[in-house]
């Protein structure tokens, strides 16, 4: 009895301890409060040793990682301790559920405040680089800064719905950098790059699924040639920017880049070329037609028919603004099961499907070149070639049976 008596004790003394350290745990100050007291006690005689800078991670090889990341980063005194801020305008909940509600538009993002030193060791996990640009302020500049950060945080303290172009991590720091310095942010670039999709390119070419949805998505609003502001939603375009501007130091590095991405040569761009001519090429008359023209009029049929019913689950299912007036349903659709399966199809249905077919592509290029001017030329062009043949080739065998 004793020592069930004795053991109820230690189990009871635990607990009491255990409920002690987690009430310490608790009341101890976030980092968001921490910073909040902070940036509100800010006075003259601390600015001095204020630094506000520019954190930029490097891209990794992921769709969501695939652009890298921006934050802020503000700290005084020792680099690394408690008030060393990093500040995350792009956070999401992880919670399950969170992709669902995120392609129905309905996921909130939010403004995520950590200590600078728990941010490295989140990166550095990652083996991504980390660079920190310092901005070039005055006094009262640091307390416009100081502002801004705060009026966001209060702005957005229950969350904000993400749009990849217009409000995300880097477009929250475009703003308040432009706040800050009383002119908007500007990136100056090549006239062929002033499209939101001209400006993702770069970064497609070695994720392939991030290439398939860029080809097949993204509708006209991506080519409408931008703005030099507006044209800022990437990390490396806001560097870019602050640099051109003159407005920040030199660029230091915190973490070396381990992930080393490959040079920007279009190998899935080609490889994809590659593939439709072959496909073409399956259909020209002769011995390519006789040799491989079922085999290639059937993956076609099968690539376009599930390209086609992607795009339209994506269409009907998702709110993504830059995703509603696609046009690309009309070049690979799920239509196609009809090409993939023809023997099971009558001549006359076959016939009638060629037509339709024929339709669709002609829509497609007279929305491209109206009302939806959508960068869809090669696809286009491809199709159209492909589509040609197989009418030509389907007259021709039926005109052959009819003689």
């Amino acid at each position: 009895m004793r020592k069930v008596l004795f053991l109820l004790l230690i189990v009871f003394t635990s607990f009491s301890i255990f409920s002690q350290e987690n009430k310490q745990v608790s009341n101890e100050p976030t980092p968001e409060e921490n910073l909040i007291v902070f940036l509100k006690s800010l006075n003259p005689k601390q600015l001095n040793d204020v630094h506000f800078e520019l954190v930029t991670v490097t891209p990794a090889h992921t769709v969501t990682t695939a652009f890298g990341h921006s934050a802020l980063r503000v700290y005084t005194g020792k680099q690394f301790d408690k008030q060393d801020f990093y500040i995350d305008f792009g956070e999401y909940d992880e919670s399950a559920g969170f992709i669902w509600r995120f392609l129905k538009g309905e996921a909130l993002f939010f403004v995520k405040i950590r200590t600078m030193a728990d941010a490295y060791t989140f990166w550095d996990s990652t083996g991504r680089g980390i660079f920190t640009s310092e901005f070039i302020l005055d006094d009262t500049k640091k307390m416009k800064f100081a502002a801004a950060i705060l009026k966001v945080m209060t702005d957005k303290k229950t969350g904000y719905e993400y749009d990849n172009f217009e409000s995300n991590c880097v477009t929250f720091i475009r703003d308040i950098v432009g706040e800050v310095y009383g002119k908007v942010l500007t990136l100056e670039t090549e006239a062929n790059k002033m499209t939101w999709r001209a400006r993702l390119m770069p970064y497609t070419l070695s994720v392939f699924w991030l290439r398939f949805c860029e080809k097949l998505l993204l509708d006209h609003d991506t080519d409408i040639k931008r703005d030099p502001t507006n044209l800022i939603y990437l990390p490396y375009d806001l560097q870019f920017a602050i640099e051109d501007a003159k407005i920040v130091k030199d660029k230091e590095m915190l973490h070396p880049d381990f992930l080393k991405r490959p040079e920007s040569f279009d190998l899935l761009g080609n490889l994809t070329f590659a593939f439709f001519i072959a496909l073409i090429a399956s259909q020209v008359p002769g011995y390519l037609k006789k040799r491989f023209g079922n085999t290639g009029r059937k993956v076609f049929g099968f690539v376009s028919t599930v390209s086609g019913a992607f795009t339209l689950l994506v269409i009907l299912l998702t709110s993504f603004p830059f995703m509603n007036d696609t046009i690309m349903i009309l070049v690979f659709t799920p239509l196609d099961y009809i090409l993939f399966r023809k023997d099971k199809f009558s001549e006359k249905t076959f016939q009638n499907y060629l037509y339709a077919r024929m339709g669709m592509i002609v829509l497609a290029f007279l929305l491209r070149i109206s009302i939806l001017p959508q960068s869809i030329d090669a696809a286009l062009f491809f199709t159209t070639l492909f589509f040609a043949l197989v009418y030509y080739n389907h007259r021709s065998e039926k005109d052959l049976v009819s003689n």
